[in-house]
């Protein structure tokens, strides 16, 4: 299996606390964020891991040029900022089988095998997993039917919060064929821009539905909390 990692943001919301430190280097439990993501991928039997990174760019590289892995690990570097979607087209030549699209400063321990066998039941474009939302306020929602289709996107503020409000996990399985849709101008965002064409042009996307843990690490607060729910 493929994954692609998103680390080329800055984390404006962490630059106060870890201001010459790149996402994925923060640590969790004594090692950095990225160790944690690529600890997971291998329990999940992945063979080829692509890293995209953009702000501090060489310190990534470094560490992970230091490391052995035991997997296939290659990094590319956006030259300007090309957004969560603008990204795909840097890769999409390097791509070679359906692949998941993981975001560098999101922790889960989703069991992405099964989330495969979904995908390739549902013959999807994109298999998105979703969760219950606990803060649906602040999150962007879905809609999806019976056969776990999703049907909208609820993009963030609400007017009206829907009951048993569910929310994107941030972690995405994607089609190889992703590329006949990728956006021409970039930077775009990946949630915003390209999932919402592909609902417009009614491509199959669907909601993988998970109870397992994932939460975003974009900010002080959340990272320690994680911190806190790990050593329980």
């Amino acid at each position: 299996m493929q994954a692609v990692i998103i680390a080329g943001g800055k984390g404006t919301r962490m630059l106060k606390n870890f201001p010459n430190t790149p996402k994925l280097l923060i640590s969790l439990k004594g090692k950095p964020f990225l160790d944690h993501i690529i600890e997971h991928l291998k329990t999940n039997e992945f063979q080829s891991i692509i890293i995209c990174t953009g702000y501090l760019a060489n310190k990534i590289k470094d560490y992970v040029e230091r490391k052995d892995y035991g997997v296939l690990i290659k990094l590319t570097q956006e030259k300007k900022p090309l957004g969560t979607g603008g990204i795909l087209n840097l890769v999409k030549d390097i791509i070679e089988e359906d692949f998941f699209l993981l975001f560098g400063d999101v922790y889960s321990e989703i069991n992405l095998k099964k989330m495969l066998a979904f995908h390739k039941k549902k013959k999807a474009v994109v298999t998105a997993a979703i969760h219950p939302s606990e803060h649906p306020k602040d999150s962007n929602l879905v809609k999806f039917n019976s056969d776990a289709r999703i049907t909208k996107i609820l993009k963030k503020p609400h007017t009206q919060i829907p009951t048993n409000p569910y929310n994107l996990a941030a972690v995405y399985l994607v089609s190889k064929n992703i590329k006949k849709y990728l956006l021409a101008k970039t930077p775009y965002d990946f949630e915003h821009n390209l999932l919402t064409k592909l609902l417009d042009e009614n491509v199959p996307i669907y909601g993988y539905n998970t109870r397992e843990l994932t939460m975003d690490l974009g900010t002080p607060k959340r990272l320690s909390e994680l911190e806190k729910l790990l050593r329980k």
